[in-house]
């Protein structure tokens, strides 16, 4: 592999990153192009079938998405899409690592330092071959970076039959300070994609295999990387960076503050052992074939050795916050009885103090998870709020991490029945 030129990420430049001579197919978007395919087979298969779903507060129906799937399996409908191509004559930033690929560009995110992912195919291949990371602006090239070191020590680690699933580092491409992470790309669909058809999580076979499927992975990934025991903590950098964001607030954001230092003291009254832990485990990061977790990506806030508890915790939070995305403020949500959508904190707080199958299932999954590595279930609540107030912290964008500081305070100020 060999240096590539700065990239830049804002919409005016993605033709920039497109091989010239070759015909790319823009999926609209209302506020920038998110997803550019290669005109071929492979690829807008794989868009088909891998990402295509309503994205949570849509005011498109689902069943648009399902039309668009429906119509993506004509090569005739490739043509009635906006195209791209890069200007004749024009050296693309990525030609040697595109040459004999057929490549996907993607930014899902509107994070301030969002990343560039690119995904290279083999020519009729099902699943990608090469994935890379690419962001010219300073706090993301600072994650492309983490993300690269923390990878190489996960791939240390003895990790058995989970290490098919982990992502390998094939190269750091660089140039004035712009890197682009090239791995290996692991196989499957986000379930996240399967989470935002509509009905999935209002059924509680469908919700039961989602949870059933993180948890295989869980306990292949931690019990091969056991290392010592520990008290349990919020996650490394998580007070000092709250701390800082709370510090806009008129008081310092004096509440919270306790909130998290009565927190601490909780967590720290049990001890548990150190495995490797993703970090992120959120159904986003999950890749599914056939109803097993294939592979796991993003792994910049990876540790070799912290809490497992938190993959644990970090799963049932995320997977709950969606559950009313897709429900008008006031409504109940279908399929669960007693959940308004609304309020921020409903659904977390419906997952975990309240009653119904998913509630129920909720607490089996934390319960399984804390007795899998010898920890009592009478910390699984305050396991969860530690993964929010983490949440809180890493977040980029300023109104989503002031919206989970506002959940976690509203939680961590209830006492649970």
């Amino acid at each position: 592999m060999t240096s590539s030129p700065a990239v830049h990420t804002g919409p005016a430049h993605w033709q920039a990153v497109l091989p010239p001579g070759r015909r790319f197919v823009a999926l609209p978007s209302r506020r920038r192009p998110v997803v550019v395919a290669e005109e071929d087979p492979s690829v807008l298969r794989y868009v088909r079938t891998c990402l295509l779903a309503a994205p949570p507060g849509s005011t498109l129906p689902g069943w648009v998405f399902g039309a668009a799937r429906q119509a993506l399996r004509l090569p005739v409908s490739w043509r009635l899409a906006p195209h791209l191509r890069a200007p004749t004559g024009a050296t693309g930033r990525f030609d040697r690592l595109a040459a004999g690929h057929r490549l996907l560009v993607l930014r899902h995110s509107h994070d301030p330092d969002a990343r560039i992912l690119l995904l290279l195919f083999a020519p009729d291949g099902r699943w990608p071959r090469h994935a890379a990371k690419v962001s010219s602006d300073p706090a993301g090239a600072a994650r492309v970076l983490r993300e690269a070191d923390r990878l190489r020590a996960i791939g240390g680690l003895s990790l058995g039959p989970v290490r098919a699933t982990v992502p390998e580092v094939v190269a750091v491409l660089s140039d004035d300070g712009s890197p682009a992470l090239v791995t290996t790309a692991v196989p499957g669909t986000p379930m996240l994609v399967g989470y935002h058809r509509r009905g999935h999580t209002s059924r509680p076979a469908t919700v039961r295999a989602d949870f059933s499927a993180a948890g295989a992975w869980l306990a292949a990934f931690q019990s091969g990387t056991t290392d010592g025991v520990a008290p349990l903590d919020l996650a490394p950098g998580v007070p000092e960076r709250l701390r800082h964001r709370l510090g806009a607030r008129p008081d310092g954001g004096q509440r919270v503050q306790d909130q998290l230092a009565a927190l601490r003291q909780r967590l720290g009254r049990h001890q548990g052992p150190r495995t490797a832990v993703h970090g992120d485990f959120w159904p986003g990061n999950l890749l599914l074939d056939r109803g097993a977790v294939t592979g796991v990506v993003d792994w910049e806030w990876a540790e070799p050795a912290g809490s497992p508890v938190r993959d644990v915790a970090r799963f049932v939070l995320t997977y709950s916050q969606y559950l009313a995305k897709h429900t008008p403020p006031g409504r109940q949500v279908r399929g669960h009885p007693g959940l308004l959508a609304g309020r921020p904190d409903a659904a977390l707080g419906y997952a975990l103090d309240g009653e119904g199958w998913y509630p129920r299932l909720v607490r089996e999954f934390l319960h399984t998870g804390l007795r899998r590595v010898g920890m009592t279930p009478g910390c699984a609540r305050d396991a969860v709020l530690a993964e929010l107030a983490a949440v809180a912290a890493e977040a980029t964008d300023r109104a989503f991490g002031e919206e989970q500081v506002r959940v976690f305070e509203r939680l961590a100020g209830q006492v649970p029945s």
